[in-house]
């Protein structure tokens, strides 16, 4: 079999490297069955160490869930490269359900590396996807998160999300006096600040194409959204109206903004035209109107209203001001979002005096409860719908952290940060499509 000695060398002799986190993924219930999956360690030609080991920044991605099991190099009975070295036997008696092979090679381009895989139906016997992707070697990283991202699409049918990020606001704890905002990867790497303030910060939201990120501070020492660049960390500061400023969302095709003024006395929803650097006004009520979210397919927006007499969600038609109550049940109906197809929504909602969040489908109407945290809030949905992030408080040591649960409500995990005042999270887009 060949370079197994690179193998094993590659196996003993280097450690994972990763960078100190704010936030780190702790699994308190996962489903009873996950996928099994095997991932060799890559064939390894070239001289120097690798950076970053491959099959363990894959194992990390696909247990960060609890929907996969990943079995250990350790306790393989082979190490195959390439597919005609593989025993189907051998995994089918470590009970496997895929295999995942490849070699990283290098490239004729000076620093580049070609890494090659395929993924393995090991029931099947059969070769379900095969890939060649080309990168940096400091990139092994991210192209780790890649594979991830495609082995999930393959089995699952969705796409992976391990090359999202989340953003946060890290608020004043006893030894911290500024709020933070953050974005660190989904793991809790590459953790860091964008924006620091002795005043709130509050509601980031990022652009669809994940290069900006909305958000409300305090700083003036009057509410105003802000847009911040990613890249060069430039701000951008929308046209000020007297009163309140928040909330803001971006519309799906980045031409816009909403968000809450209250310019006329009470709350309403405003569509901000980015390019004209203007307000248009979308509801007037005598109630409060506010926490938009914009629907998948940009016609419409959902949010919170108390025109009822208690925080009820409602949808208005962007095209006809259409406006119609969407939820009935219970007295506490508020911040929702939509998930990706459209046809289902989150939001927080109140029963027997807790805060939980829910799962509605728009069509049925039926509600789902799917956390049993409390005190829940700043519900966000990941890019592929599969996944929800929210803020809560933690029983035991009474900080505020942030949480999730997947769709299906088995899998639940905890995100605790560093300092203990994790609030507000939001989900990217996925970042870097393959």
């Amino acid at each position: 079999m060949k370079h197994l000695n690179k193998i094993i060398f590659f196996l003993l002799f280097f450690s994972s490297s990763y960078f100190y986190s704010q936030l780190r993924i702790e699994i308190t219930g996962g489903t009873d069955e996950p996928i099994k999956v095997a991932m060799v360690p890559f064939e390894w030609t070239l001289d120097l160490a690798p950076p970053f080991y491959l099959h363990e920044i894959v194992k990390k991605d696909l247990e960060s869930f609890a929907e996969f099991s990943v079995l250990n190099p350790e306790d393989m009975l082979s190490y195959p490269t390439l597919e005609e070295e593989v025993s189907y036997r051998d995994w089918r008696l470590l009970k496997v359900d895929y295999l995942i092979i490849g070699s990283v090679l290098k490239s004729e381009i000076e620093g580049e590396v070609n890494i090659s895989y395929s993924i393995l139906d090991v029931s099947r016997q059969k070769n379900v996807h095969k890939a060649l992707m080309m990168g940096s070697l400091g990139s092994l990283n991210r192209i780790g998160h890649n594979i991830s991202d495609r082995i999930y699409e393959k089995i699952n049918g969705i796409p992976g999300i391990f090359s999202t990020k989340i953003a946060y606001v890290d608020k004043p704890v006893a030894n911290k006096e500024s709020y933070d905002l953050r974005i660190t990867d989904i793991n809790g790497e590459g953790d860091l600040s964008l924006f620091l303030s002795s005043q709130p910060i509050l509601s980031p939201d990022w652009s669809p194409d994940g290069k900006q990120i909305a958000y409300v501070s305090f700083e003036e020492g009057t509410s105003r959204i802000y847009i911040q660049e990613l890249s060069t960390g430039n701000r951008r500061a929308l046209k000020h109206e007297k009163g309140i400023n928040s909330s803001p969302s971006w519309s799906p095709d980045g031409n816009f903004l909403t968000g809450v003024l209250s310019k006329g006395g009470n709350p309403d929803l405003y569509l901000y035209d980015l390019k004209n650097n203007n307000w248009k006004q979308l509801t007037d009520h005598y109630g409060i109107d506010t926490e938009p979210d914009w629907s998948p397919n940009g016609k419409s927006l959902i949010f919170t209203s108390n025109r009822s007499g208690s925080p009820q969600i409602y949808e208005i038609n962007i095209s006809s001001m259409r406006v119609k109550r969407k939820t009935f049940e219970g007295t506490y109906n508020a911040r929702a979002r939509y998930l990706p197809d459209g046809k289902k929504i989150i939001y927080v909602h109140r029963r027997k005096g807790v805060f939980h969040i829910a799962l509605h489908n728009l069509k049925t109407g039926k509600i789902s409860i799917l956390t049993d945290t409390f005190l829940d809030e700043s519900p966000s949905v990941a890019p592929n719908g599969n996944v929800i992030i929210y803020a809560t408080k933690d029983k035991t040591t009474d900080t505020d952290v942030l949480a999730g649960v997947t769709i299906n409500g088995k899998t639940k995990f905890i995100l605790p940060s560093a300092s203990g005042g994790a609030r507000e999270p939001a989900w990217s887009p996925i970042l870097d499509k393959y």
